[in-house]
């Protein structure tokens, strides 16, 4: 139980790593996708892998190294701040999926 949350922040570490370097899901909706919008929803998905990384080391800074009650509450903080921010960064990606899924059902209703 005790390196339970270190391999915790190791599997977001290598989570954001896959999405920041390997994923090529959205780079595939490239064919039907708007070019501008394809490039910004690969970027989106590119910076949410970087905030997934730096989740993971805030994880790991929370469980380690911070002693501090002054030091817990800034890491805290920082954690709730960047799960906040994975969260608008998902939901701008789910709508910009839904704006996608409504324009292939117009053209598939012409």
């Amino acid at each position: 139980m005790k390196y339970l949350p270190d391999i915790f922040a190791l599997i977001v570490l290598a989570a954001g790593w896959y999405y920041l370097f390997f994923s090529n899901a959205a780079r595939r909706l490239s064919g039907i996708e708007d070019s501008s919008l394809n490039r910004f929803r690969v970027r989106l998905r590119r910076f949410n892998g970087i905030v997934m990384m730096l989740l993971a080391v805030t994880f790991f800074a929370a469980n380690n190294t911070v002693t501090e009650p002054r030091s817990a509450a800034w890491v805290g903080m920082s954690i709730m701040l960047l799960m906040g921010a994975m969260l608008v960064l998902a939901l701008i990606d789910l709508q910009l999926t839904r704006r996608l899924r409504a324009e292939q059902q117009k053209k598939n209703d012409l």
